[in-house]
């Protein structure tokens, strides 16, 4: 709707005529440029930008009117008064005003560019300001605003400007006066930009990021571009600077303070300089340079790391070093504070990933706050820096309900060609550039995400080459609706390829570039399982550039608390949205508040610095560096401990010397006395100084080598042999062996009592288990519960008893199924009774329904007392068949009730792999297992069908039992979520399989 039409001629509501205009993006704004601070002269450039004389921070509260219209805003807001008020920055949504919207693909509005609803949402935010003319221009910065706004000072229009994660300024001196002045900023919730801001997120609304005032001369500096080179044959480098709008003097300091020159710089004129012995800039070591710029009365303090990124015959290269990627996707979003970061946010989450020995992140999908880089240039992280820019929701309208048209996905590019969009769309990568073109983390360059590819993204890509040509430039172009050339494009970028399918990247010989993963492992609940299989199709072949997993945090906004103060996480579906994606956005690394996924610890150890093999020799260990830049035996130090089958012995530091990307030999000969235990040596490898986000001794990481295989069988004790004695009944058969007594249901085919000294152990019928909660990642759930794997029927044919020296058997044929389908399992099951214990054995053959069970075990149901568990196999986490590298072989105590992994969304959790033996207790009678080649377990308060019944945790209702769940097969989690399905190797095998139980009551 134009308001201008129904709207008071030359009202403030009058001026709001551009958020459905294409043509003009931003009015009244000042020139892109880079991000800089100005400080008065004298004071330290280098300190943070609060504390300069020349920036005036804005934040706080101010007050706030909401309008579910725009059309019902009063045509002269300007000025109206409210007691209300909202904290900038912040979102409305998270202050009681509108509701959040999680949708993922489709847009939120109508499809209709580039008009959005006449219905718009609008928040009038308002501030009074002091001024004294002392000479200087007033610049007021608004570094993130959503949708688009519209700025008034006192009751003139200042103007308009969009693109919600870019900075926009304002020079509001000539609207200024002496005193007390109203700032007013009216806010929409959408605007035609809103169909290039589709992004996987929660949908926020407001002024989410700093909003300051700068003080400034008439003449100032307007812009500068820094730009490095380095011979890294002669350990020098190369500086060139360029200031606009004024002379300059620039000094450089090296990283320990030391001047190295000092240089004047005329204005628009390049400057250049070398410095020899110079320090590179790279993740692993970021040594920065700084660059104090004096301009007339103003000082500014920048950051220079000197460092080269380049692509040498499809490999890419950082200081002439082929480097992998171990990056992430990282969204601002916290359950607490929306979109809004502030340093210790953001110091907190890098300092984690790095903690994790993440390397790299993409700022998915917008560029995120200016001081972001500045922590990524000192903490050293590579940068992907990504464009305000997504329309995913075009692949919907595109389509018809159907999907018939061939190549459907294809119209997710369905504006990247369309010349309306064009300015929008070179707005955003100009403003993208200019504004971070300085920083040295940034290594790319990224035109956005999911927008298909067409002539508008051809020529945001050139527009940047334009701009910078010192960096690479990303995006992933594989689906479009023309034949545009993509060559632009300097790396050829892929989301969830299968690790086959990038082998087969490999077999296109006319594809020359490097191959990278912009999303991989997408990594939702119980997940991902298959990050050990990237990193080695990563290291198979230099042009694999490695990838950034999906993605760092869950997306949630807090509900409220339980009455213990549990908090109550919110995802899709939890606002009444009109329409929304569930849980989709809880698909990361780390909880809202930042706790670790299961998942961070496993990518901690799959992007571990250094990895431990066998050597040839008996004793000789092979330490492998994937550190590029920096020598693994000059940070961290090395002690090994060795793990066996009911014990643990500390082992001692171990001297080694490791270059970059290099191997070494070491031997203990000393692990010899392990030679006949079945014994695993752990390497563990720390700190040796504390760092910007660990301190001296954290554990960078560990591995582990198996040293020893014990000869010994398992012991079943033979001391007291009892005769079994067998009595049959028309249902049942009891079976006593010593002080333990069976009773098997002929009707029910199963075990429905066992007990020990009259005590009874078993609070429900021992039952075969086929189900678990699904796991996010669990894309065949739907056939697991049609083939009603969750609540079989049994039947039970010809059972027959037998005894045999001192044991007894009970064999019978027993199928599993529901209604309308033939069985989805038989099993020809026997039951082996003896002093020793029980011993099952199972022949399962396996129906026409299902491609791969979720498990195959047995689940029992013990009194809640039995909640002391001891293992010897995976530990301490959850682990799995394909996600086990954060946890090692040895021997492990847990209370049940610490054994929950409390994913916002249940799901099967904190199973256990590879363990030989688990024991569960009271602290009088205990229920072990045992199996020489390893099972998963898992002990719970929690049962299956509580996890798969329930949308959030604090929904969860204890059992009031142990829930023990032994299984011989537990199929991997993977992250079919949003990625490859789940590998053969990883699953339950089928139609056919065989398993093996032994159970021990003592």
């Amino acid at each position: 709707m134009d308001l201008s039409k129904i709207a008071k001629p030359g009202s403030s509501k009058s001026k709001m005529i551009y958020h459905e205009d294409m043509d003009n993006l931003h009015i009244g704004t000042l020139d892109k440029h880079c991000y800089f601070i100005p400080f008065e002269k004298g004071e330290d450039p280098f300190a943070d930008r609060e504390s300069s004389k020349r920036f005036e921070l804005l934040n706080g509260d101010w007050k706030f009117r909401y309008f579910d219209s725009v059309i019902d805003l009063e045509d002269e807001f300007v000025g109206q008064d409210t007691d209300n008020t909202i904290p900038v920055p912040s979102n409305w949504q998270l202050h009681g005003y509108d509701i959040p919207q999680y949708t993922n693909v489709l847009y939120p509005i109508t499809f209709e560019p580039p008009y959005v609803p006449d219905e718009v949402p609008v928040g009038v935010y308002s501030k009074t300001y002091e001024y004294s003319n002392d000479g200087l221009d007033r610049i007021l910065v608004f570094e993130g605003v959503d949708s688009c706004m519209y700025l008034y000072v006192n009751n003139d229009f200042v103007g308009y400007s969009q693109v919600s994660h870019c900075t926009s300024e304002f020079d509001i001196t000539p609207f200024l006066k002496e005193g007390e002045n109203l700032i007013t900023v009216a806010v929409l919730k959408w605007c035609d930009g809103t169909y290039l801001e589709d992004q996987d997120k929660i949908r926020l609304s407001g002024i989410f990021r700093d909003v300051y005032v700068l003080s400034r001369p008439k003449k100032r500096l307007l812009d500068y571009r820094i730009v490095t080179d380095i011979d890294t044959g002669k350990g020098s480098a190369d500086l060139s600077f360029i200031p606009y709008g004024i002379d300059a003097h620039i000094t450089l300091y090296d990283p320990k303070g030391n001047v190295i020159c000092e240089e004047d710089a005329k204005d628009s004129e390049e400057t250049r300089f070398s410095v020899r012995d110079a320090k590179f800039w790279s993740a692993e070591c970021p040594a920065l340079y700084s660059l104090k710029i004096e301009c007339g009365d103003e000082v500014v303090g920048e950051y220079v790391g000197f460092r080269k990124i380049s692509i040498d015959n499809g490999v890419v290269k950082v200081n002439d070093v082929p480097v992998k990627f171990k990056g992430v996707n990282r969204h601002d979003s916290y359950p607490d504070t929306g979109y809004y970061c502030t340093n210790e946010q953001m110091l907190r989450d890098l300092q984690l990933m790095k903690q994790h020995n993440i390397n790299a992140v993409r700022t998915s999908h917008y560029p995120d706050s200016p001081k972001f880089y500045q922590l990524c240039d000192k903490l050293g992280l590579y940068v992907i820096d990504e464009g305000d820019m997504e329309s995913h929701g075009c692949v919907d309208v595109y389509n018809d309900f159907k999907w018939s048209a061939n190549n459907g996905y294809n119209g997710i590019a369905l504006i990247a060609s369309d010349d309306r969009f064009k300015k929008a769309i070179l707005d955003r990568a100009e403003s993208l550039v200019k504004r971070d073109v300085n920083r040295p983390c940034v290594l790319f360059w990224s035109l956005g995400n999911e927008s298909g590819y067409g002539t508008n993204m051809k020529a945001a890509g050139e527009l940047v080459k334009e701009l910078d040509n010192t960096r690479l430039l990303h995006y992933e172009s594989l689906h479009h609706l023309d034949d545009t050339s993509n060559a632009v494009l300097d790396v050829y970028s892929q989301m969830y390829t299968s690790p086959e399918g990038m082998q087969k990247y490999l077999e296109n010989k006319e594809e020359k570039r490097p191959f990278i993963l912009c999303e991989y492992c997408h990594a939702m609940g119980n997940g991902p399982g298959d990050l050990e299989d990237y990193h080695e199709v990563f290291y198979s072949n230099e042009r694999f550039c490695g990838g950034f997993i999906w993605e760092w945090c869950d997306h949630s906004v807090i509900l409220g608390t339980t009455p213990e103060g549990k908090i109550k996480y919110g995802y899709g579906g939890d606002f009444g949205e009109r329409h929304n994606d569930g849980n989709f956005c809880m698909d990361a690394l780390v909880y809202p508040d930042r706790t670790p996924h299961t998942g961070l610890l496993e990518t901690k150890q799959v992007y571990r610095p250094v990895r431990v093999s066998k050597g040839e020799g008996r004793y000789e260990f092979e330490f492998k560096s994937f550190l590029e830049h920096v020598s693994p035996s000059d940070i961290f130090k090395c002690h090994y401990e060795v793990e066996y089958d009911g014990g643990k012995k500390d082992g001692k530091d171990i001297s080694f010397d490791l270059k970059p990307l290099g191997k070494c030999l070491i031997e203990l000969p000393e692990l010899s006395e392990f030679d006949d235990k079945d014994a695993y040596v752990r390497f563990i490898f720390s700190y040796v100084e504390d760092t910007d986000y660990c301190k001296k001794g954290y554990e960078a990481c560990f591995d582990q080598v198996r040293i020893g295989v014990s000869d010994v069988k398992e012991n079943k004790t033979k001391a007291e042999y009892a005769q079994p004695k067998v009595s049959e009944e028309p249902l049942n058969i009891t079976v006593d062996v010593g002080d333990v007594k069976y009773i098997f249901s002929k009707r029910f085919a199963k075990i429905i009592s066992i007990t020990r000294n009259g005590k009874e152990l078993l609070q429900k019928p021992l039952e075969f288990n086929f189900f678990r909660a699904p796991t996010d990642n669990d894309s065949p759930r739907g056939d697991w519960y049609r083939a009603h794997l969750n609540d079989y029927i049994i039947k039970g044919y010809d059972t027959e008893v037998t005894s045999a020296d001192t044991k007894a058997f009970i064999k019978q044929k027993q199928t599993f199924g529901w209604s309308m389908y033939q069985p989805f399992a038989t099993i020809d099951v026997v039951y082996t009774f003896s002093s020793e214990g029980l011993d099952i054995h199972c022949d399962l053959e396996a129906g026409n329904k299902l491609q791969f069970l979720p498990r195959f075990g047995l689940r029992l149901f013990l009194d809640k007392n039995y909640d002391k568990v001891s293992y010897y196999g995976y530990g301490p986490y959850e682990s799995y068949i394909d996600k086990h590298r954060a946890d090692y072989i040895g021997n492990f105590e847990a209370k049940v009730s610490d054994m929950h992994e409390d994913y916002i969304k249940p799901q099967e959790n904190s199973s256990h792999y590879g363990c030989t033996h688990v024991t569960v207790t009271d602290g009088d009678g205990k229920v072990s297992f045992t199996h020489e080649n390893g099972l998963s377990f898992n002990a719970s308060e929690y049962t299956q069908e509580e996890l798969a019944g329930k949308r959030h945790n604090y929904e969860l209702e204890r059992s009031g039992f142990t829930v023990l769940c032994v299984d011989a097969y537990m199929a991997g989690v993977g992250s079919n979520s949003c990625g490859p399905m789940l590998k053969e190797c990883y699953r339950v095998p089928l139609p056919k399989l065989t398993a093996d139980f032994h159970m021990i009551i003592s």
